[in-house]
């Protein structure tokens, strides 16, 4: 993660905050700046979801909630 909320991860001082991790977890409102490594990933579309797929409905509604897609030429 090299950003978040847009803003830079570097402290007051100009230090490298920016961190590897192998999840990412956004609240409503936040934003996340990512550098991906897809290095030995076969080509493809792979979508971004929450595994706990309550958290993919909308209330009563069997679908919604937020996605998105990583496509690797």
């Amino acid at each position: 993660m090299v950003g978040k909320d847009a803003r830079i991860l570097r402290s007051s001082t100009g230090t490298n905050l920016s961190y590897l991790t192998s999840s990412v977890t956004l609240g409503g409102g936040e934003s996340a700046d990512i550098i991906l490594d897809t290095t030995g990933v076969a080509p493809g579309t792979y979508f971004l979801y929450t595994t706990d797929l309550n958290n993919l409905s909308n209330n009563e509604e069997d679908f919604g909630g937020m996605m998105t897609e990583i496509v690797i030429l």
